[in-house]
């Protein structure tokens, strides 16, 4: 049955832009290109003699005009790495395989395979750089077979010279031995190099989970705490608030609505609370910001985030209100006695009424 085309685009597709996989592979193929540049204007320059012919000297500065283009439309246009990419990698594998034919079947006035002959590995690299293992296995194999093919061609054509027969086959075999070990060793670091960062994303994803609250999305207890025992600015200030009658809510509307009101603060919150600060779910029904600043301006972020839920009203459970305590950390003193002091503020704020701000003495 013919897979549908999504499949092979899935498999084609390079890394999203803006990582650093993209980065690594855009900054590898830019530097094929300009070692590709360097290497074909040295040889022309320094190249001399009866066997470097005008064809040579042509096809040189062929690539160098080939590579200077597609270095400036990768360079300009980063976002089509894969056309760029899968153009380069066409030329070169049509290029190493024509060039190979065109070398054994020339007149007996060679020197082994040319000058060209260690460079077609470079599409090796450029196809593990371009595209995931299984397509750049399969590019570097369809390279692999048109350059044997035309060698065994030439090995079992009764046309070929004899003499160039014997002098070329051991070479033609170490080049394919070569050429097998390359793609055998890029195959299996692809393979490595995906299991790393694998890895890698999966050890990060788990750290940051464990710094997160999985209801809200916010920075959870744990993630709080640490904050909170880290080096302190100077002036630092904590604004511990809960939500009033939150039990009435879960009595009357379900748990369902209760997880969906706390998501709904947790929303108000990422877009009241100032970029410096930092705010996270305390637990349960409490949340807790870290200001930078004294206790005036926590209690400033406390007035916002209120006002800000009394104008973002959440249906079915209307306004939501909360009630805030307000601690300054005093030189010296430690997080637990911070937040207790925020903590007996906060009950001070339920006892006046609720829906007030409470700054500890």
């Amino acid at each position: 049955m013919t897979r549908p085309l999504r499949h092979y685009q899935r498999l084609l597709a390079p890394p999203e832009p803006d990582t650093a996989e993209f980065a690594y592979r855009r900054g590898g193929l830019l530097t094929l290109l300009a070692c590709g540049i360097f290497v074909s204007a040295f040889t022309l320059l320094v190249q001399t003699g009866p066997d470097f012919s005008t064809a040579d000297r042509l096809g040189l500065a062929v690539i160098i005009v080939k590579d200077v283009a597609l270095t400036l439309w990768l360079w300009r246009r980063p976002r089509h790495f894969l056309a760029i990419g899968l153009t380069e990698l066409l030329l070169q594998v049509v290029a190493s395989v024509v060039r190979l034919h065109l070398t054994l079947h020339s007149p007996p006035t060679f020197n082994g395979l040319g000058g060209y002959a260690p460079w077609t590995t470079v599409t090796y690299l450029a196809a593990f750089l371009v595209l995931p293992t299984r397509p750049a296995l399969g590019v570097s194999l369809a390279q692999f077979s048109g350059l044997m093919l035309v060698g065994l061609g030439f090995m079992l054509s009764p046309r070929s010279d004899p003499a160039m027969k014997a002098a070329l086959g051991n070479t033609l075999l170490q080049t394919a031995l070569v050429h097998a070990t390359f793609i055998a060793f890029l195959t299996l670091q692809q393979r490595l190099l995906q299991h790393y960062v694998q890895a890698l994303v999966g050890a990060r994803h788990e750290a940051t989970l464990a710094g997160q609250d999985a209801l809200t999305g916010l920075p959870n207890r744990r993630q709080l705490n640490l904050w909170l025992r880290a080096p302190q600015p100077p002036l630092l200030s904590v604004v511990l608030f809960d939500l009033d009658h939150f039990k009435r809510v879960n009595d009357t509307y379900g748990h369902s609505v209760g997880d969906e009101t706390l998501q709904h603060v947790a929303w108000v919150l990422r877009r009241t609370v100032r970029q410096h600060d930092r705010a996270g779910r305390w637990g349960g029904e409490e949340f807790l910001i870290l200001v930078e600043g004294s206790a005036q301006d926590a209690a400033l972020v406390a007035d916002r985030v209120q006002g800000a839920l009394r104008a973002a009203p959440y249906d079915p459970v209307g306004t939501v209100t909360i009630s805030c305590g307000v601690a300054q950390a005093a030189p010296g003193e430690t997080a637990d006695t911070v937040l207790r002091r925020a903590d007996e503020a906060l009950y001070r704020a339920k006892r006046a009424g609720r829906d007030t701000v409470s700054v500890a003495a």
